[in-house]
């Protein structure tokens, strides 16, 4: 009885094995003939599924190619990862003959108006400027230095938490160890200083530049300067 089982139990394993040996080379016969792209929220600029076989394709030749199963998808994700434009890539498989691509394009924060043009991400990971598309970003004009980064991302993302203010950056300055900005609707640069007491700054802007547009005839200023606790000055 108990050999019985024994030999019950070793057929099935056997069996097993077999049928999962075949399928595993039933797999390796078929080769991958379309790659599909999809792009996070259906959103691309930078890039388009296009671009992306045509980056696919030259770097693991013409399609077909081996089967899909043999194929190292994190290698694959890597590639496209060194996009000057992708964030984040997931390789995977989709359909029998399809392999599956989702893209997370890079978004621009800030355009780099210095010696050397290019876009950064909310990251701080810069990128070059693209003939394809164009975002409408504030300008950020110099020299970007490493240690401004920190705090340039932290301003950039606290004038982006208010409406008002993220339709209005128009661009960033640094200069005599400032920030400065200038807006789209006001005619006067506004002197930031560092990025300590940011909130109490932003407010301060915020109600001066309400009282501009309610007292179109009051004393024109050049600069504004919200460094001094508790008050503007305007030069």
């Amino acid at each position: 009885m108990r050999l019985k089982k024994y030999l019950f139990f070793a057929f099935g394993l056997t069996f097993t094995l077999l049928m999962t040996a075949f399928a595993h080379y039933r797999n390796s016969l078929r080769l991958v003939e379309n790659i599909t792209v999809e792009f996070e929220a259906q959103q691309f600029q930078f890039l388009n599924d296009s671009l992306v076989n045509k980056l696919l394709i030259q770097k693991k030749g013409a399609l077909p190619w081996k089967a899909k199963d043999s194929l190292d998808l994190i290698k694959l994700e890597h590639l496209l990862e060194n996009d000057p434009y992708i964030k984040n890539a997931d390789v995977y498989h989709f359909q029998q003959g399809v392999l599956g691509v989702r893209i997370q394009e890079k978004k621009a924060i800030i355009r780099i108006q210095g010696p050397k043009q290019f876009f950064m991400d909310s990251s701080g990971d810069f990128f070059p400027i693209s003939k394809n598309y164009t975002p409408k970003v504030p300008l950020f004009w110099g020299t970007m230095e490493e240690e401004q980064k920190p705090d340039l991302l932290f301003l950039i993302d606290q004038l982006n938490t208010d409406p008002f203010l993220r339709n209005e950056l128009a661009s960033i300055q640094y200069r005599s160890n400032s920030f400065f900005i200038g807006l789209r609707s006001f005619e006067f640069e506004v002197e930031i200083g560092q990025v300590r007491r940011l909130r109490e700054k932003i407010s301060k802007l915020k109600v001066f530049c309400a009282y501009r547009e309610s007292h179109p005839s009051a004393t024109e200023f050049s600069r504004i300067n919200l460094k001094f606790k508790n008050q503007v000055v305007g030069s």
